[in-house]
């Protein structure tokens, strides 16, 4: 496919279709034949003016590769292919359907270093970046360099494999352990079966049953948020034994879960040990990957040939974090040592639906989510060091969060981020991602949003924190939330990250701050605005959506007993987020808001501040709308002329917005 407008010469800017004709159009070129009277193929100046529409393919095209590619390889789609190519089977499971899948070996993503080590029948798959699958066309002849076929640029490309391996971090020279994507973690989920699992809990159902209930929401929220992680599954009771080897196919891990039985002791430092064992086989294999034990157990250790200390020096020497759960009444102050002293959180929760808040955590399912404990410097001495520290660091709630470096730096008004990025733009040449963003940031300035004030980073243009009035009628209309915003390198195809950095009480928003709304994955495109994001942002205040919650408990709590989390999400907002905006603004910029002058007709009486939602009343005057209707909830009055006033009375006032979205874009004007 051409990106180059054959009338122009130039790359596509806004291209429309119109009916009857095949080819793409610029929209200008459109406008100027209409105007000229000038007729298409196979179209009247009627057709023309009718069905001129904008081509959102192309659009999406053109945002999502460099201005300097003319030419763009296209899969183009048959109607006479028959549907059964494709064939999804209703009466298998995902599991079953992945082994299907993994029987067709040309479908598997090949290693680097496998075509060096061993033969490989070309073509076959192979990762180019992290994001870019390519193919491998020719069987390697024993040197480094082979051609690999790149479908971004429709080229043949050489390629060092052994330099490609190490880019990827996959240091593999086999498939014994096969995934479609180098994982960022590696996870062996130790699984305590001994007897006394059989013992009821606080549920009226056996240990090893919530167990089991624990990990399907582990593994079911691992997927939904498509970690990269490979886990695999030990048990020990009856000895130590590998129920599963490590795989990314959660739908098989959960089989295997719900298989387990209860019988024999608990030999604890044993199943660390082979953790240890089979971790660096993981490390060998994918360097870069983080390494975790995630161990549950209700008791200590009996049986082991292990002891602890031996153990927990292999366990720091290679640099294996280990996540303790405790079942039960029992205190293991041993293994709460050994998991802080490598870095990890030991938790003990008391009802199931604690632990079950706990295994949805997002810093409790990855590493890359929260920010690790100190680890131990130097090897332990004796198990005495390891008990120690419950007297000082006693048992887990969460791990902590892990907020981007941005979230430390300053920010400045919009205004001033915006004249020095345009500064810049006449003597540096912007990339798309770049120019989007400004877009953006002028349409927030020009016109903001009633409920969101905006403020980019002073040092990074593509990072900004984002403070959000709590809605009227709400649990959280006394808060001020702050949000920050991450535009990534693909943006605008992909979406930005917007999480919220104040905890707020709220199904759809997990305890990192990520949030869960369809505009943020298959209803986003690359035109939605940073506008429209922060509507379906607010609107989740406004009406949460328990049916895709990230909080399942919260979800449940809404659904059973409105009034209850009404009455926390109220508690929560009071003792994280009770702040004025004007206080917070002043703690962003560390110092007014509104330091220029501005004209006074241009100032809402009530706020001190320039107009952003102006009403008018029946007597002339005029207001910020947020303000008057607070101002009427106590006051049935104009606050100027002094006469009786209803809400009902507030009309917008179209000439003041435009006086003003007028004056702030002249602001940005040098």
């Amino acid at each position: 496919m051409f990106l180059i407008c054959p009338s122009t010469g130039k790359r596509f800017s806004e291209p429309v279709r119109i009916a009857n004709l095949p080819d793409i159009c610029e929209r200008s070129v459109v406008l100027q034949a209409i105007e000229d009277g000038e007729k298409m193929p196979n179209s009247t100046l009627e057709d023309m003016r009718q069905s001129i529409r904008r081509d959102a393919s192309m659009e999406k095209i053109l945002l999502s590769i460099p201005p300097m590619m003319k030419t763009f390889p296209l899969w183009l789609s048959y109607g006479h292919v028959p549907g059964s190519n494709f064939r999804v089977a209703p009466e298998q499971s995902f599991s079953q359907m992945k082994e299907d899948l993994d029987l067709y070996a040309h479908l598997q993503v090949t290693p680097p270093l496998q075509a060096l080590h061993s033969f490989v029948e070309a073509p076959c798959l192979m990762y180019l970046t992290e994001n870019n699958l390519g193919v491998y066309t020719q069987n390697s002849k024993g040197g480094m360099g082979v051609f690999l076929f790149n479908p971004l640029t429709g080229k043949q490309e050489a390629t060092d494999l052994k330099k490609l391996a190490n880019q990827l971090g996959d240091e593999r020279t086999d498939q014994s352990v096969r995934t479609t994507k180098t994982p960022k973690e590696a996870i062996m989920v130790l699984v305590d079966t001994s007897s006394s699992m059989t013992e009821e809990c606080d549920i009226n159902v056996s240990k090893l049953s919530a167990v089991k209930q624990l990990f399907d929401a582990f593994a079911n929220r691992s997927m939904a948020y498509d970690f990269p992680h490979l886990i695999s599954l030990v048990t020990f009771g009856e000895g130590v034994k590998i129920m599963h080897m490590f795989t990314e196919n959660l739908e098989k891990f959960k089989e295997h879960v719900h298989s387990l039985q209860a019988s024999g002791c608990t030999p604890l430092y044993d199943a660390l040990a082979r953790s240890v064992t089979e971790l660096r086989k993981m490390n060998h294999k994918f360097p870069e990957c983080l390494l975790r034990v995630i161990c549950l157990t209700d008791g200590i250790d009996a049986g082991s040939n292990n002891t602890p200390v031996p153990v927990v020096n292999m366990l720091l020497n290679s640099n294996i974090v280990v996540d303790s759960i405790l079942v039960g009444e029992v205190d293991n102050n041993v293994l709460h040592g050994i998991s802080n002293v490598t870095g990890g959180c030991c938790f003990k929760p008391d009802t199931s639906k604690t632990a079950l808040k706990l295994f949805e955590m997002e810093t409790v399912l990855s590493l890359e989510s929260r920010t690790l404990k100190p680890k131990s410097s130097s090897a332990i001495q004796d198990v005495d060091e390891l008990t120690r520290i419950f007297a000082t660091h006693g048992y887990d709630d969460k791990p902590q969060v892990k907020l981007p470096p941005g979230v430390q730096s300053n920010v400045v008004m919009t205004e001033d981020a915006l004249k020095k990025k345009i500064l810049e733009s006449k003597t540096t040449r912007f990339m798309e991602k770049d120019r989007r963003i400004m877009e953006e940031l002028k349409s927030l300035h020009c016109d903001p949003h009633p409920y969101c004030s905006v403020f980019p980073s002073d040092e990074d243009f593509t990072f900004w924190k984002i403070l959000m009035q709590g809605p009227p009628e709400t649990p959280y209309e006394e808060g001020v939330f702050e949000l920050y915003c991450q535009f990534g390198e693909a943006y605008p195809v992909k979406p930005p990250l917007v999480r919220f950095i104040t905890p707020v009480y709220h199904c759809n928003v997990n305890n990192v701050g990520r949030i869960c709304h369809n505009i943020f994955d298959r209803n986003y495109s690359a035109n939605v605005t940073m506008r429209e994001i922060l509507n379906a942002v607010y609107g989740l205040l406004i009406a949460p959506e328990p049916d895709d919650p990230l909080d399942s408990v919260l979800a449940e709590e809404f659904m059973s007993s409105p009034s209850k989390y009404k009455e926390e999400a109220q508690k929560n907002t009071e003792a994280t987020a009770n702040t004025k905006m004007h206080d917070m603004e002043k703690k962003l910029l560390g110092s007014d808001p509104q330091k220029s002058f501005v004209p006074p007709h241009l100032i809402c009486p009530l706020t001190k501040k320039m107009f952003v939602e102006p009403v008018k009343t029946t007597y002339g005057t005029a207001y910020e709308r947020g303000a008057i209707e607070n101002y009427l909830k106590e006051t049935k009055t104009d606050p100027q002329h002094g006469g009786p006033l209803e809400e009902n009375c507030l009309k917008p006032d179209e000439d003041l917005k435009r006086l003003v979205k007028s004056y702030r874009a002249k602001q940005i004007e040098n």
